[in-house]
């Protein structure tokens, strides 16, 4: 399992809710949370120790930066932080348009309207801290769920492929009518 950007408190939640031996890999973005992160992990291998491995450990903590999108291609399932204390959520298009099946807290604030467009087409699976532990097990023990739920998330990446584009023609139009009725 794969945690993208989590936020304070979050490891500690997403270490009790892992299923027992099932790998975490855990990738706080702010540099300044990276101990307290490693803390709550312990016994966790760091990124930036490769020479420290404590005997046994399960837990990983991606304690550098520009390797997110790399630790997402790594798992089976990612969590996306930030969506289970007090923030705001985060951004979960990148994970699910690499194909992992993508689970998020009930914190989207930020990112309303692209959750709601992935929980319409099936292609997330919402939960809350009191599901989590049981969401990520089932999940973990069914790869046909995990591979549908990915495949949703794809198809709906796919299906609203250029948007922007789509945006900046419709602002560029604007632009034009706002010229020409200065000019009229």
């Amino acid at each position: 399992i794969v945690a993208g950007s989590t936020g304070p408190g979050e490891e500690k939640l997403l270490r009790e809710a892992c299923p027992p031996g099932v790998q975490l890999l855990c990738a706080p973005r702010k540099p300044e949370r990276f101990d307290g992160a490693a803390l709550d992990l312990e016994p966790c291998v760091r990124r930036s120790r490769p020479g420290e491995h404590p005997a046994g450990a399960t837990r990983f903590l991606l304690d550098t930066i520009g390797e997110l999108r790399a630790a997402y291609e790594l798992g089976d399932l990612v969590v996306m932080g930030r969506s289970f204390g007090d923030l705001f959520g985060s951004d979960p298009i990148e994970p699910i348009a690499l194909g992992r099946a993508t689970v998020i807290g009930p914190r989207v604030d930020d990112f309303r309207a692209i959750v709601q467009a992935f929980d319409d087409a099936g292609g997330i699976v919402r939960t809350d801290r009191g599901r989590l532990a049981d969401d990520l097990a089932r999940l973990v023990r069914d790869a046909s769920e995990r591979e549908s739920v990915a495949a949703r998330g794809r198809a709906c990446v796919e299906a609203n492929r250029g948007a922007s584009e789509r945006h900046a023609g419709v602002l560029m139009e604007l632009v034009k009518l706002r010229r020409r009725s200065r000019r009229g």
